[in-house]
């Protein structure tokens, strides 16, 4: 499952033409899996509460022309909205092609500034994944939190939970770290269900 998470948009840019201009700065990261990122799993809770002023956005229960009346931009892997806020911090707003439907399945955010798809807004942008550090995280922090020793001086590292649902689907939650030294570039948020 987290295979076909992580897979998914390399497999949908190989086999379809760019329509449109890609994501750019640090949301390029979202189609750069080629399999050799460390996928780690836990059992820690790795669902997001995402929102924007007082509205709630949930991962694949909110369509993307929901979020913001930004125009949703697209590709032959994704369709997304791009928000840049006061903090200088882009969020990349995704829908995978192949099983988002529009819907929110993936969250790119990053402090790498001004993006030409990110558009300015000036209500607050709160993301967090249960007690989990975003950007305040270090190798350090993940280790003791994780208990995973290997991580220490990765420069990226992707952990999933896999939670059963109805019908025999699994919802699988990741959190993808890039890291420069021992600062977090960025991180990518996703969210899929599937059998």
């Amino acid at each position: 499952m987290k295979r076909l998470f992580c897979l998914l948009p390399l497999v949908v840019a190989v086999s379809s033409q760019v329509s449109a201009t890609e994501m750019s700065g640090f949301a390029t990261q979202y189609y750069q899996d080629d399999g050799t990122l460390p996928e780690i799993s836990t059992t820690f809770p790795l669902f997001p509460t995402i929102t924007i002023g007082q509205k709630t956005v949930q991962m694949e229960v909110t369509h993307l022309s929901d979020i913001t009346s930004t125009p949703v931009e697209k590709d032959s892997s994704a369709h997304w909205i791009c928000l840049h806020d006061d903090d200088g911090t882009n969020y990349w707003f995704i829908s995978d092609n192949e099983m988002g439907a529009g819907l929110l399945t993936a969250l790119a955010i990053a402090r790498d500034g001004t993006h030409k798809e990110c558009v300015t807004t000036s209500e607050p942008v709160r993301v967090s994944v249960a007690n989990v550090p975003l950007f305040n995280a270090t190798h350090g922090k993940l280790v003791r939190l994780f208990g995973t020793k290997e991580i220490a001086k990765m420069k990226a590292m992707l952990f999933y939970q896999e939670t059963p649902v109805q019908g025999g689907f699994v919802q699988s939650n990741t959190v993808t770290y890039y890291f420069d030294g021992e600062k977090v570039r960025g991180v990518i948020i996703g969210q899929i269900t599937s059998n």
